[in-house]
């Protein structure tokens, strides 16, 4: 009878992993969630590992030796407690594949402030002040939200220029 089993990656070998699998007959599955991130100062969309290096695997282990998963490319190991594989109930991989690109999952993920959160500014004329992020001003600039003199004043400023606190 197949189990859902986790299994650990080499960093950034999901992929691989996943398809060396499949040559051999075996499901899994690697929750993906599309996350927006700054690259160079411009905003980027891209889909990353929910769980970074982490795949589940459908597979009956009296039929499959875990010594042969072990060896397959891209794959470290099936992740154990003491002697026992560790088992994933089908009812949480399932949920994980209905919910798995969600709007509070990619907002949790995102490297990228939101409307309302506090960053600070580490470079530039305004070097060490906190201010609100506001909107993005195209791809490579922001608004924010500077308190200055008891005045609020919305000014543009490069995606390099501050980091989210």
């Amino acid at each position: 009878m197949t189990t859902w089993y986790l299994a650990y990656c080499r960093p950034r070998e999901e992929g691989r992993a996943s398809l060396h699998l499949r040559n051999q007959g075996i499901d899994s599955y690697c929750p993906m969630v599309e996350v927006e991130k700054l690259s160079r100062g411009q905003r980027q969309r891209r889909m990353e590992p929910l769980f970074p290096s982490y795949l589940f695997i459908n597979v009956d282990l009296d039929r499959v030796p875990p010594q042969r998963l072990n060896a397959t490319r891209g794959l470290r190991h099936i992740v154990r407690f003491g002697a026992n594989w560790t088992q994933i109930p089908s009812s949480v991989i399932y949920s994980l594949m209905r919910n798995e690109d969600s709007d509070e999952q990619r907002a949790l993920l995102s490297g990228m402030p939101q409307y309302g959160d506090k960053v600070l500014i580490n470079d530039g004329i305004f070097a060490g002040l906190e201010a609100l992020y506001q909107e993005p001003d195209g791809d490579t600039r922001s608004f924010l939200l500077l308190e200055l003199l008891h005045n609020s004043v919305r000014h543009s400023v490069d995606n390099r220029a501050f980091a989210r606190m």
